[in-house]
């Protein structure tokens, strides 16, 4: 099997485990995976620096898989560690979330994030000359 061949199927499976967790959120009508679980004086320090506006957006991009889809978008365009850091931050962000009191919704963001980020990082890899020679055999 090809290096590029084999390589083909990570982005649409990174694109496949970022979109269930969006479309169950979307159903039931775009709402926030992080912002209802963070605690009172840190949404107050994001009022007061005016950032506030912008962390909403962002939540709402993450929540309906927008920042998912720049991610592998950027892996499949070259931008690998751009990609990584996006689908990264977006992991980290649900997995606290999460842990601070967000459930499983933030989880399953967390988890189907870190999973994408590992297909596509994992993907990127050259097989060792061995195994390519095995696979054609």
């Amino acid at each position: 099997m090809s290096g590029g061949r084999r390589r083909g199927w990570a982005p649409a499976g990174a694109s496949l485990l970022l979109a269930v967790p969006s479309a169950a959120n979307l159903a039931g009508g775009p709402g926030w995976i992080w912002t209802p679980w963070l605690p009172p004086p840190l949404l107050d320090l994001l009022a007061r620096a005016g950032l506030l506006d912008a962390w909403l957006v962002t939540d709402l991009l993450a929540a309906s898989g927008v920042l998912g889809a720049a991610g592998v978008a950027a892996h499949v365009a070259g931008e690998r560690t751009a990609g990584a850091l996006l689908l990264a931050a977006v992991s980290a962000i649900s997995l606290t979330a999460a842990v601070i009191g967000g459930g499983w919704f933030s989880a399953w963001y967390g988890a189907a994030y870190a999973a994408a980020l590992m297909l596509l990082r994992t993907s990127g890899r050259p097989r060792p000359p061995a195994l390519d020679a095995a696979a054609a055999d």
